[in-house]
């Protein structure tokens, strides 16, 4: 797989720092896209060594291996599948799902962002962190449903006429969005009395498709399908507040919350942000 490079800016070396990186550059690559294509990105904040541990931004860790973030201002909560971590700044430990274990290097803030270790976040969410020739190496793993590796998480979305097709090619990514539809899923629902035609303006009352959400394998073979559908109301009536999505794997239709629609998006467009995204075709005019 191509390494996929964040170039970093040079930072000063602390005292303690171990001479290998004294001075130097360091590169931190991330392996995370499914079809190795190279990425290069900057950080709002540089990065810093404490005790040889490379301390990034919250936010590098956050976006880049889809993780869902809490700052409270006196701790932060990184969740990521089925692990959490909670790190409190000047603390010497962590806790993992609740246990705690010692740190090598104590979070911190500096000029109002939340600095943390990169190896320990890393690994504890299953990533590979090596370094070598000046280089910190973060590997991401396939990410597989039902045993079959997703190579792309593809969304079509609707316009009055046309459409445009878009897929989000990060591991951690198509993971964390995943995640997010199957715990969004609400109470089970009726199939709605009808839908509109693709293209076509619904009716007042009706439902009406605003995305096909597809996890598809390296054939391009539909792993799982969802529909999502939002209900046409009048400009004086308050909307449902919540959508309805049909989960094509299940032969069911649910009721899915505006929040976790919206957190869905909102993990689409930040992988769209930082270069894990694709445009397959846009038919809209």
């Amino acid at each position: 797989m191509k390494k996929i490079i964040f170039l970093l800016t040079a930072f000063g070396v602390l005292l303690g720092a171990s001479s290998a990186y004294a001075d130097t550059s360091v590169k931190l690559q991330l392996h995370n896209r499914t079809d190795g294509v190279p990425l290069e990105a900057t950080t709002d904040a540089e990065p810093e060594l404490k005790n040889n541990r490379l301390m990034v931004p919250l936010r590098v860790i956050s976006e880049h291996l889809g993780a869902r973030v809490l700052w409270t201002g006196k701790e932060v909560v990184l969740a990521k599948g089925d692990k959490t971590i909670t790190l409190r700044p000047g603390s010497g430990t962590a806790e993992v799902n609740g246990e705690q274990t010692g740190l090598d290097a104590e979070p911190y803030v500096k000029n109002g962002r939340v600095m943390v270790p990169l190896r320990f976040v890393a690994e504890v969410f299953d990533c590979d962190v090596r370094y070598e020739n000046q280089t910190v190496t973060v590997a991401t793993k396939p990410f597989a449903i039902d045993g079959v590796e997703a190579a792309a998480f593809q969304y079509e979305t609707f316009a009055t006429l046309g459409s445009m097709v878009e897929q989000i090619v990060g591991n951690s990514h198509i993971e964390a969005i995943y995640h997010a539809l199957e715990a969004g899923k609400g109470e089970k629902a009726e199939a709605p009395a009808s839908v509109a035609p693709k293209g076509m303006l619904a009716a007042t009352g009706d439902w009406y498709r605003v995305q096909i959400f597809d996890f598809i394998d390296r054939d391009g073979n539909s792993i799982r399908n969802y529909v999502l559908c939002n209900k046409m109301t009048a400009s004086d009536e308050p909307s449902p507040g919540y959508f309805l999505i049909y989960a094509a794997h299940e032969d069911q239709w649910y009721k899915i919350g505006e929040e976790a629609v919206f957190g869905v998006w909102q993990l689409e467009s930040t992988a769209e942000r930082h270069g894990y995204w694709l445009l397959v075709e846009n038919t809209a005019p």
